[in-house]
């Protein structure tokens, strides 16, 4: 690894951190306290395990790649939602290669109900606005919704507009911060 590599990713381990830590501060009263918000580490992927059985899952994706993602973009932001010790969400994202855009690439929710699954958007996009602002980014994207039911979904959270797919670009919602 090279040394500027890792620079990068112990400095932005601690803006990560950081941006945790306040967007766990700053949760809706119902749900402060009752969450908490963490890395995409071990005991997430642990959890995640018990998810690739349920027969709701909406998506396939091996979470396990999220630490490989965090190494080829050190500036990378990953989030685990949890009550308890129970495992809500994950997510990972990045900011653009200029830095001006923070996206969310990856988002799930635990694929069974419970009492916090309405909330987990909301909760993961606070994280991601919170570390894009720590960074100097001006927007945030959510990269390749699936459907459109998803696109309706996100965007009923205020301010996105659709940007469609051009000259091999993936198509995503965006927002400013």
């Amino acid at each position: 690894m090279l040394a500027t590599h890792k620079n990068a990713t112990i400095r932005y381990e601690d803006l990560r951190k950081n941006a945790r830590k306040i967007s766990e501060e700053s949760l809706p009263n119902h749900l402060k306290g009752k969450l908490k918000l963490k890395g995409v580490d071990r005991a997430a992927l642990t959890a995640f395990s018990v998810w690739q059985k349920m027969p709701e899952r909406k998506v396939d994706w091996d979470w396990n790649f999220a630490s490989r993602y965090c190494f080829r973009y050190p500036k990378a932001f990953d989030l685990s939602v949890w009550h308890g010790n129970s495992l809500c969400s994950l997510s990972l994202g990045r900011p653009t290669f200029k830095g001006t855009e923070m996206r969310l690439d990856f988002i799930e929710k635990v694929p069974a109900t419970n009492i916090f699954s309405g909330d987990m958007f909301r909760v993961s996009l606070l994280a991601y606005e919170t570390y894009g602002d720590l960074i100097g980014a001006k927007r945030i994207r959510i990269m390749e919704p699936m459907n459109d039911k998803l696109i309706g979904y996100y965007m009923s959270h205020g301010g996105f507009s659709y940007v469609g797919p051009k000259q091999g670009n993936p198509h995503y919602l965006v927002r400013d911060l």
